[in-house]
């Protein structure tokens, strides 16, 4: 899901990136911001690591000699009176050449660099230098941060007082969150057992969530309270379809809507389920408000569902195998009011 990566990193932050290849993006960030952006780049789920990135270059050659001399094209002053060790990551296999190699090379560029005023140390390095490479794209650099990928696990099911099984993981809700891109509150429609409104808490929003089944209402409110997450956060019982809000009230809708497998649609097409979810976000969204949700592709959805958002110029989809009976599919309308406007 490396074009999901991208935008998710792109939404969270709020800038764009130049993206290298399929999963190499460089940010522009001022010295002075780097810490506040470290910060939100860890709550991204599928971002792997960050580099201050000191050279890089696109469809790079498959010798050990280019990589050193990528490393010696620029300066290496972070690096200079500190210990340090440099570790390779291959993108598909690509350079051909082994990870020993490459890092030595890498490493004698960096030496040379600083003028013999650092040292190699491979066991407890004070800074790692990093090789990122794939056919497309090569970045060296210092590594800043590479979040634990069981950071959001202590919100999982088996953590949740209350279960069902078409819950989301914490990591598929928090994703849904960071694309809305909130900043203010976020509404979720179906809120099942919780899992989207428990993330958007987290990241320090305020979470309204709606079911329409007053048992799954009462077991999110639970799981919410459970994980201390209640103070900003409501959940009631009611209708997506007639959803009871004023005009122009949250900032996102983020939302995993039924689909009639572990979720059920109660007696409706999947067609109006999703029709109503459109016109109902946009009814209660801000000017500036975003959409996300997930639906199914593939065997036993109708094909008249892909007709929901052909009119929206603006929607995004990112499609996720799950397994072989099942794809499901994140969109994001990053301004639905504006997108419906502009439907012909």
């Amino acid at each position: 899901m490396p074009q999901l990566g991208m935008r998710e990193v792109e939404r969270v932050t709020g800038r764009e990136l130049l993206r290298l290849g399929s999963r190499i993006g460089l940010m522009a960030v001022e010295l002075g911001e780097v810490r506040s952006v470290i910060a939100l780049l860890y709550e991204c789920v599928l971002l792997q690591e960050v580099l201050l990135a000191k050279a890089w270059a696109t469809n790079p050659r498959p010798d050990v000699e280019f990589y050193r001399e990528l490393a010696a094209s620029s300066e290496w002053s972070e690096v200079e009176g500190r210990s340090f060790a440099v570790r390779v990551r291959k993108l598909g296999g690509f350079p051909p050449a082994s990870s020993l190699e490459l890092a030595a090379r890498v490493g004698d560029a960096v030496y040379d660099a600083c003028g013999g005023r650092c040292r190699i140390d491979l066991s407890k390095p004070e800074l790692i230098v990093k090789l990122v490479a794939s056919a497309e794209a090569a970045v060296v650099g210092v590594l800043l941060l590479k979040p634990r990928g069981d950071r959001f696990r202590l919100r999982s099911s088996r953590f949740k007082p209350f279960t069902h099984p078409a819950s989301l993981t914490p990591e598929d809700a928090r994703i849904l969150v960071n694309l809305a891109a909130a900043d203010g509150r976020i509404l979720d429609p179906f809120c099942g057992t919780g899992s989207i409104l428990a993330e958007a808490v987290a990241r320090g929003l305020e979470a309204v969530g709606v079911d329409l089944n007053e048992e799954m209402a009462r077991g999110a409110w639970r799981n919410l309270k459970h994980f201390s997450c209640d103070a900003l956060c409501d959940v009631l019982v009611s209708d997506a379809r007639m959803l009871p809000f004023r005009e122009s009230c949250f900032d996102a809708v983020a939302a995993d809507p039924p689909y009639g497998r572990l979720a059920p649609t109660h007696g409706l097409e999947l067609n109006s389920v999703y029709e109503r979810l459109i016109s109902e976000s946009a009814r209660v969204l801000r000017d500036r408000g975003s959409l996300v949700f997930i639906k199914p592709e593939g065997s036993g959805v109708p094909r008249s569902l892909e007709k929901v958002g052909e009119g929206l110029k603006y929607l995004e989809r990112y499609p996720v195998y799950v397994h072989s009976g099942l794809t499901r599919v994140i969109c994001l309308v990053p301004r639905l009011r504006a997108a419906i406007r502009r439907t012909p």
